[in-house]
């Protein structure tokens, strides 16, 4: 990354703060912070990844696109809900290819494999987490990964992964709209929901495929679009362009030249603003984390120890409290999914069945030769269309259990968080104990992390489906008789129909099961973090004060120190963070 001279001293400054505070939090026992600190956090910052994410809906040219800003045809493209799978793209010296498999493993590819793991019609792309390329790319260097997604709005891709876990994490995210079907209310709704809360600032639209409109609707759709954004949000960042003109002929009207130098400017200037100003606001964070527990450690010390033993045992009473309710909704997280598997059961059952009669009345409504030519055509499009519903449905079930298991995870992280405020809180020391802060650091991040993932296993419902389907669905009539034919048909395609039904139902199970299961492992997180967190806490106050007896001048000028300490780096940050965006002349070299 090339850095100002300013933002290097930033940076410098930052890891040295971090350093800081894992020294304070092993000093004072809070192990597993000091270890998060060294291992994630100062390693985060120095690799200086920055992750650019291209949005947008199926069929509106993100591969195409995204080939052009690199200069060729990297990934594939077509005219369907080309890409299955999350791409990653990052400088290489020659062409690579890499899948990270959902199982953790990985295997290099040759390039002529790349179809059969990021397409849809691949069929492998369930197996993926996500595939890295490796690409020889100006616009790469300096450790800039271009992230390619599915469609955001079809459920045969993993849009969940898409829309939860990429975008609140990109460092700047390229929203590619459609000149001939621009900002469409599902475009909307996605950006209002999904987008602006967590990338509003972050944020390019790209309006591509203009070559497709006269220069009177070229005009219409740029002042129509940016009038659309600009009521969702102030000053939206717009470029129209032909992303097919700039690859065929590197066409300077092609709109491409204005977006390369914005982006440019963005990724030698405002990136490192970006990567610094997030890592100095997670290094504020951690601070006041820490802060909290000296503000813990101060208290138990204007209490003698019977006292400080009562109220920690009271805290360790709600803490086990609060444990055991999250335990309990491991019980509700199954009985609701089993709940849902009989609803989509009902669902499929109820469809198949109105489908076999209402089909002998289709298949006399129309032509015999009709009936032998797009019968199964007919059949399997009835079936994605219930398949699409069902699974927004499907969706929208799963959604909202997760949503009630994580306010009742947060209603408990609060109430473990409140009881250590309230028993060993404040009183005349120097800190006030926030159940905030307690609340990001010793649980609520993981309830974060799923909020973020939380639609990860809603995915291939349509199409992984269809799939299963397809060969049973596959129906053939050998009569050139038109009786003949409407006989064949009456009698085949129940069976098939129905036994469609019975292949998707596991399907959708699976499905559930998964989804399911990591909801699980999230709330076992959530309270196994919450427990160590606090616990680390209260043993080692405990353990000092037993071990001190009533002498503990000392134990309260260090603490005080500790605090002081903290106090003055959580100043510097603030101070850091304002002077990040200070303008400097030029960027200097590494």
């Amino acid at each position: 990354m090339i850095l100002l001279d300013h933002h290097k001293q930033a940076k410098r400054e930052i890891v040295e703060r971090f350093g800081q505070l894992a020294q304070v939090a092993d000093a004072v026992g809070m192990v597993t912070l000091a270890r998060d600190i060294r291992t994630t956090r100062i390693p985060k910052l120095e690799s200086e990844r920055f992750h650019l994410v291209v949005l947008g809906e199926f069929n509106h040219g993100k591969s195409t696109f995204v080939n052009a800003l690199l200069g060729s045809d990297v990934l594939p493209t077509g005219i369907t809900p080309t890409t299955a799978s999350i791409n990653h793209v990052v400088h290489a010296a020659q062409p690579s290819a890499r899948v990270v498999l959902t199982t953790g493993e990985s295997k290099y590819l040759d390039p002529a494999q790349l179809k059969e793991w990021v397409t849809v019609a691949g069929g492998r792309a369930s197996e993926v987490s996500f595939v890295e390329l490796g690409y020889p790319s100006d616009l790469l260097k300096n450790n800039v990964v271009l992230v390619d997604t599915p469609g955001v709005n079809d459920l045969n891709e993993q849009r969940a992964e898409v829309t939860y876990g990429y975008v609140p994490r990109a460092d700047a995210v390229v929203f590619l709209l459609d000149a001939g079907q621009a900002l469409k209310d599902s475009e909307r709704e996605f950006l209002r929901s999904r987008v602006l809360e967590s990338a509003r600032d972050r944020l390019i639209f790209v309006l591509g495929k203009m070559d497709m409109l006269s220069p009177d609707e070229r005009t219409a759709v740029v002042e129509y679009v940016k009038d659309g954004l600009g009521k969702m949000m102030p000053e939206p960042v717009v470029f129209p362009l032909s992303a097919k003109d700039w690859a065929k002929s590197a066409d300077p009207q092609s709109g491409m030249p204005e977006l390369l130098a914005y982006l440019e400017r963005f990724l030698a200037r405002d990136r490192a603003q970006v990567i610094l100003d997030n890592a100095a606001a997670d290094a504020a964070r951690t601070a006041a984390y820490v802060e909290n527990n000296l503000g813990v450690r101060m208290h138990s010390y204007d209490l003698d120890l019977g006292e400080l033993e009562t109220r920690i045992a009271a805290v360790r009473e709600q803490l086990d409290t609060s444990k055991r309710k999250l335990d309990e909704l491991h019980v509700r997280i199954d009985a609701d999914a089993q709940s849902i598997k009989n609803q989509i059961g009902l669902d499929l059952e109820a469809f198949a069945k109105l489908f076999v009669q209402a089909l002998p009345a289709q298949i006399d409504a129309v032509d015999a030769n009709d009936v032998k030519t797009y019968l199964p055509a007919f059949i399997e499009d009835k079936f994605k269309e219930w398949a699409e519903l069902e699974g927004a449905k499907l969706a929208a079930m799963l959604e909202h259990l997760a949503e009630e298991v994580i306010a009742i995870t947060n209603e408990n992280v609060a109430a473990a968080a409140a009881s250590l405020s309230e028993r060993l809180g404040v009183g005349d020391t120097q800190v006030d104990i926030t159940v905030d802060s307690f609340k990001y650091d010793v649980g609520i991040y993981a309830v974060g992390a799923l909020g973020t993932t939380v639609m990860l296993f809603v995915n291939a419902l349509a199409g992984g489906l269809l799939t299963l389907a397809a060969p049973i669905l596959a129906i053939v009539l050998k009569s050139k008789i038109a009786g003949d034919i409407r006989i064949q048909a009456k009698e085949k395609v129940p069976a098939a129909v129905l036994n469609a039904a019975e292949a998707m139902k596991p399907h959708f199970d699976k499905v559930i099961d998964d989804f399911a299961k990591r909801l699980s492992e999230f709330v076992s997180n959530a309270g196994n973090t919450l427990y160590k967190g606090i616990s680390e806490i209260l043993d080692r106050t405990l353990h000092e004060r037993r071990e001190a007896g009533s002498k503990v001048d000392d134990m309260r000028s260090s603490t005080s120190g500790q605090i002081e300490q903290i106090g003055a780096l959580r100043r510097a940050l603030s101070q850091l963070r304002e002077g990040l965006w200070t303008p400097e002349s030029e960027p200097t070299a590494p």
